[in-house]
């Protein structure tokens, strides 16, 4: 990491740094957002589906309650209008079965066996109006047109006979009764009344048979009550036709009406476990990406901590030595990388060069030092007894400053080499150097400088001894 971080610049440094936070925060907008698309995905699938379901579920409810009713309507008034009603109200609902089945397999099914209920159901239904179109819309059309005709002739004929007698007399309260129990036939629908009818139009018969009149108006009697009981027994067997066919329709409508609720009530409890199913995925995925967002936080404080204690760390070192390089020769140095690119990085090479410069400059003055102060000595000493320790101290001073001559001599020696490398690397046509190699040839010249410092302070030191051996050798 460390060479790595060497390779770049300060300014790349902190480009790098604010780089990866502004990453790491689009990723977690971009993370927002998808979540965001999937979440509306979730609620559109919800409202295309399920919500759609449930508002077909409502649509055919709605159009069946209007069909029942409008059936209703028409049994009660037998009017052709309801029956239009109706048709339009199947229509409306086989167009909301329809869009039922469009939306997937299961609303397919359930709507196929709508569907064929329904269409049961109409097929009962038009039986029905077909069968009170038979029967007669009203009391002047149909079975019940005919038989009021055929009563009314029967009345007429009865008053119109002549003759008098208890038989006629009977014939035309028998004839009364007869259309009394008709009228409670029609008004109750009782069974009951229709055997009542027929032994009163028994009765009657056997009373015309016998009563005084002229045989044309017999015949005439007879016939009458002939056909009164034709249509009167026609009518009640339409009767009961009319109602075995309404009886299976409410069987139809019955099917029907349990199928749709059961749908509406599974559309609705769908709709229902679908919607509180994706309000806890959103909270879910809104507690995620809150950990998501305050990791990033996190991950970015890491990364602007960590470059910055990249560039603020070996800044604190080189101020440190810096400060002890005022008023002592320090040992350590700071630890570079080589060929690096950073600015604090070289900064730090200079400086332990320096650092290395001065601690040379410091060892050969104190080596320096050392000898003159012995070289005082072994002039101050009189008696060759006093003279060996003088003369001991200066050969170590001697020594001392023979190490320090030999330890820079070796590095004028490496600072020859890193040159005459750098030559022999240098190609024919001339190229510019590296910053890497122009950095090495300021280091090898820094070093013959000090070599070339050291080289001048010496020969001015070794003048000044000569001048001060002189008079003594006088």
């Amino acid at each position: 990491m460390s060479r790595l971080a060497s390779r770049l610049r300060i300014g790349e440094k902190i480009g790098l740094g604010f780089g990866l936070v502004i990453l790491i925060f689009l990723g977690v907008i971009v993370h927002e957002q998808l979540e965001l698309a999937r979440l509306s995905a979730d609620y559109e699938r919800l409202h295309a589906l399920y919500g759609a379901r449930q508002s077909y579920a409502f649509g055919i409810e709605r159009r069946l309650g209007a069909m029942r009713a409008a059936q209703s309507e028409f049994l009660v008034t037998r009017n052709l209008d309801a029956v239009a009603q109706v048709a339009r109200a199947a229509v409306a609902l086989d167009a909301e079965a329809a869009g039922l089945a469009r939306l997937d397999a299961p609303s397919q099914h359930a709507a196929t066996e709508i569907r064929t209920l329904i269409a049961d159901y109409l097929g009962s239904f038009e039986a029905v109006v077909e069968a009170w179109r038979i029967n007669g819309l009203d009391e002047k059309s149909g079975l019940q047109g005919a038989f009021r005709r055929t009563a009314h002739e029967l009345e007429a004929l009865a008053g119109s006979s002549a003759g008098s007698g208890e038989e006629v007399t009977g014939l035309e309260i028998a004839i009364l009764q007869l259309r009394r129990r008709e009228k409670d036939y029609l008004l109750r629908g009782d069974a009951s009344y229709v055997a009542i009818v027929n032994d009163i139009l028994t009765e009657t018969a056997e009373r015309v048979a016998r009563a005084p009149i002229g045989e044309p108006e017999r015949e005439a009697l007879t016939e009458r009550l002939a056909a009164y009981r034709r249509d009167f027994n026609a009518l009640v067997e339409q009767d009961r036709r009319i109602e075995g066919l309404e009886e299976a329709m409410g069987i139809a409508a019955g099917r029907i009406t349990p199928l749709v609720e059961e749908n509406l009530e599974e559309a609705s409890r769908l709709m229902t476990s679908m919607t509180d199913a994706i309000a806890e995925q959103a909270a879910a995925r809104a507690r995620i990406n809150l950990l998501i967002a305050f990791g990033a936080t996190l991950l970015g404080a890491a990364f602007a901590v960590m470059i910055t204690s990249r560039i603020v760390r070996p800044v604190r070192k080189i101020a440190g030595l810096l400060d002890r390089m005022i008023t002592e020769t320090p040992r350590e140095r700071i630890p570079t990388v080589p060929g690096a690119r950073d600015e604090i990085d070289a900064m730090a090479a200079s400086l332990n060069v320096l650092a290395d410069h001065k601690s040379t400059f410091v060892n050969w003055w104190r080596s320096a030092m050392r000898e003159a102060v012995a070289l005082r000595d072994l002039h101050a000493a009189g008696e060759t007894s006093d003279r060996s320790p003088a003369l001991a101290e200066l050969r170590m001073a001697v020594d001392a400053r023979l190490e320090c001559i030999l330890a820079v001599c070796a590095g004028l020696e490496r600072n020859s080499a890193i040159v005459q490398d750098l030559v022999a690397s240098l190609p024919q046509s001339g190229a510019t150097l590296s910053s890497g190699d122009v950095k090495r040839l300021k280091e090898a010249a820094a070093g013959v400088s000090v070599v070339s410092q050291i080289l001048q302070a010496e020969s001015g030191h070794s003048a000044d001894r000569r001048e001060d051996a002189a008079p003594g050798a006088v």
